[in-house]
């Protein structure tokens, strides 16, 4: 099975506009499209049909006193099939070698890619909905249902917020591509401290079962959620993310710690 490029989601945010990618990274990946867009040979044809042919050939050469056919068609045949599966062969070495240099690239420069091109736009499309979100706050509705006849400037927000839920989904899922690969915290096995800085400030149960109130919010309603209870969302780097989880590890505990 041909392997595929990793982190596919990353690309595909890159693809819609909504981020940058290093030059190296995006390079990376015109290699890989080139591997694709290279035909592959045609299968020949099988060797024992060949055989068949020969032989049916030389019964024909024996009735009519005909010139019989040249075996060397066989050894061709077989040949020719050699070559097919050397092709084929090679040509998953080359996919294998496409994919494990776009690993190391991407491994080089994750953590620049968090720093310098995904953050800087998570943070803009955060700030985008704040403010837009604050424009519907203030008219009293946040539903987009509910607001066909509202002011031009609230429906402008509205509208606004749906494209940056697009944008955030988009980086985010960029994001967690890259992080589950590459970046991953031991600190932080569960992630929960990959999207929100304050995490347990918001959620301060400790209890394995406990549910965070924005459990299976649609992205929206989970944005419009972190917009109203001071939600600190981020894209952290490992390191960063340790220090999250280190900073509220006295929230919600349920003991007192024994004295030394």
């Amino acid at each position: 099975m041909t392997e595929q490029l990793p982190v596919p989601r990353l690309y595909a945010g890159y693809d819609a506009g909504h981020y940058t990618l290093p030059d190296d990274v995006v390079a990376i990946r015109e290699t890989y499209q080139r591997l694709e867009a290279m035909p592959y040979p045609k299968p020949p044809r099988n060797a024992w049909e060949t055989i068949t042919d020969v032989a049916t050939d030389t019964v024909d050469a024996l009735h009519n006193g005909s010139k019989l056919p040249d075996v060397q068609r066989i050894e061709q045949a077989r040949q020719a099939e050699r070559v097919y599966q050397d092709a084929l062969d090679m040509m998953e070495t080359c996919y294998q070698i496409a994919v494990q240099r776009a690993r190391s690239v991407l491994s080089r420069h994750a953590l620049a890619i968090i720093t310098e091109h995904l953050r800087p736009a998570h943070d803009e499309t955060w700030q985008t909905y704040q403010d837009a979100h604050r424009i519907l706050r203030e008219y009293g509705e946040t539903e987009p249902r509910r607001l066909l006849s509202a002011p031009a400037k609230v429906r402008k927000a509205s509208d606004t917020c749906d494209l940056m839920v697009d944008r955030y989904r988009a980086i985010r899922d960029g994001y967690t591509d890259l992080r589950t690969r590459s970046l991953p915290c031991p600190e932080d096995p569960n992630g929960k401290y990959a999207a929100v800085r304050n995490y347990h400030e918001l959620h301060p149960s400790r209890m394995a079962m406990a549910r965070p109130a924005w459990h299976d919010m649609g992205t929206r309603h989970y944005l419009d959620w972190m917009a109203d209870h001071g939600g600190q969302l981020w894209l952290p780097t490992p390191d960063e993310q340790a220090e999250a989880v280190q900073a509220e590890a006295h929230i919600g505990q349920t003991f007192t710690p024994r004295a030394a």
